[in-house]
């Protein structure tokens, strides 16, 4: 089967010019002058690469884990910014999902679209309600735990009374967060992330349907975030088998069968982008990893306690 290159080529730049976006949400939420741009555009690589590969997105902790191993950040700034920019994923893309929908209408096929439209919008709804009490949420989970320990009689522990004190100090950097009031930011910087992305994925669908005779025509771009947003949200899932093998494309075929699309058309066209995605996407996250492990590519904190590349 062929590819029709000039729409692989923009997908994979878009893919690539992502990455940009959620470099400079990062920086925007751990603060101005503390970390280069071109290191969190590389520690996005690294996130990329591992969320495609292991299940459930357990790759974002290597997020966490390379501003505290390369960048000396502590622990609870990449859980709270991390935590932080995934709520506005969420809202995000349940938000396009209700366009989606809107535009798109799934009437004719086998689900409605009314009761999908409800329920991505209570989705919605509840994300916006985690966004702006994110702090309260974390500070009730805080006070469950803390009573947990003090009813089992391990609070003693270093290890526990380590975690507690991380998660305290994760709920203090979402406070600080939200009082610097850059939530309009970060969200003018994550909505064409978003977009880009499923953009991208559009054109990757394009460049495996071309040779089947499908044109931009016959392709609409709501029809793409509600297949594509069916097999991302499946890889959130415990059951998400790992690099989305079976799975991912499973939700994908699965959506796009009920979009209209012939089953063997499905099969294909989810199997094919994800291929190239998968591949595209560790790629660079190996070109990011080898670069963040070359003895040049050093830190070093200066007076003020931040962190500068040398």
């Amino acid at each position: 089967m062929g590819i029709y290159k000039p729409s692989l080529i923009i997908g994979l730049i878009l893919i690539f010019s992502i990455d940009f976006f959620r470099a400079y949400r990062a920086k925007i939420l751990i603060g101005p002058g503390k970390i280069r741009m071109v290191d969190l555009f590389l520690v996005s690589l690294v996130r990329n690469g591992f969320n495609m590969v292991l299940p459930a997105r357990t790759g974002e902790l290597s997020y966490i884990y390379v501003l505290k191993r390369k960048f000396k950040f502590p622990v609870e700034i990449g859980i709270s910014t991390l935590m932080v920019a995934l709520v506005f994923d969420l809202v995000i893309v349940f938000s396009m999902i209700v366009i989606s929908i809107v535009i798109v209408g799934v009437n004719r096929y086998a689900v409605s679209s009314t009761s999908v439209i409800l329920i991505a919008a209570a989705l919605l709804i509840s994300s916006l309600l985690v966004l702006f009490y994110l702090s309260k949420f974390v500070g009730l989970f805080i006070k469950i735990f803390d009573r947990i320990l003090s009813k089992y009689r391990v609070s003693k522990s270093k290890v526990i009374q380590n975690i507690y004190k991380k998660l305290v100090e994760t709920n203090k950097n979402i406070e600080l967060i939200k009082k610097r009031g850059i939530y309009w930011k970060v969200y003018l910087i994550s909505a064409p992330s978003r977009i880009l992305k499923y953009a991208a994925y559009y054109f990757l669908i394009h460049a495996v349907l071309k040779p089947m005779g499908f044109g931009f025509n016959d392709l609409s771009y709501w029809v793409i975030i509600l297949a594509t947003a069916a097999a991302e949200i499946s890889a959130v899932l415990p059951t998400h088998s790992l690099a989305g093998l079976g799975t991912y494309q499973g939700a994908f075929a699965l959506a796009f069968v009920i979009l209209g699309f012939s089953k063997k058309i499905s099969i294909i066209v989810g199997f094919s982008y994800h291929i190239i995605n998968l591949i595209f996407t560790v790629a660079w996250c190996l070109i990011a990893v080898i670069i963040l492990s070359m003895p040049f590519y050093k830190v070093k904190e200066n007076s003020m306690g931040q962190f500068e590349k040398i």
